[in-house]
């Protein structure tokens, strides 16, 4: 099995990226819950999905939930941004099924991005992961957060961490009042 630091597919070399403000904020944050929150287009989908991909590179063996209200959504949206502008062309990562049928990418050391929907939780929320990352979070209620955070209990990483993005909401929406606590 080749390490993370000696494949040439998972370095950031590939896809040059250059995180700003609250990506680059985000990058090195450890805090359990992490609310990032922009208009649209600002990158906040990229960040996130660089932050999984740094971390399944760095830590063997780690398991990441990539999540939406319904996993068909992501298709198009969130799996293209992580196929096309995070992950190289011709990483390993990548063979398997297609991307519309993808259930998860597998690592060369041994970690995994699963890929679900909150409309199937059955599927996502038997298992343990290190970091969970919920994109367009106004579509999920608090009861859904919180029950996804009883799933972050993997323990391969020396942190567990549940990201969320969203565009803007009013202050009084569940993200933005938790956020302040």
């Amino acid at each position: 099995m080749t390490s993370a630091s000696h494949d040439p597919h998972l370095h950031a070399s590939h896809r040059p990226y250059q995180p700003r403000g609250a990506a680059r904020q985000l990058l090195y944050c450890r805090d359990t819950e992490v609310l990032i929150e922009g208009p649209a287009g600002t990158g906040k989908t990229r960040a996130v999905l660089e932050k999984i991909h740094l971390c399944a590179s760095k830590y063997p063996g780690m398991r990441a939930l990539l999540v939406r209200k319904t996993r068909q959504s992501m298709t198009q949206s969130v799996l293209v941004t992580f196929e096309t502008h995070v992950l190289p062309d011709d990483s390993p990562i990548l063979q398997g099924p297609s991307r519309a049928t993808r259930m998860s990418y597998h690592y060369p050391n041994g970690s995994e991005v699963v890929v679900g929907g909150i409309d199937k939780s059955s599927r996502i929320m038997s298992t343990e992961y290190d970091m969970i990352a919920v994109f367009e979070g106004r579509e999920l209620t608090q009861d859904d957060w919180e029950s996804l955070l009883t799933r972050l209990r993997h323990g391969v990483m020396p942190y567990q961490q549940a990201l969320i993005d969203t565009n803007p909401d009013a202050p009084t929406h569940w993200l933005n009042q938790r956020a302040l606590q």
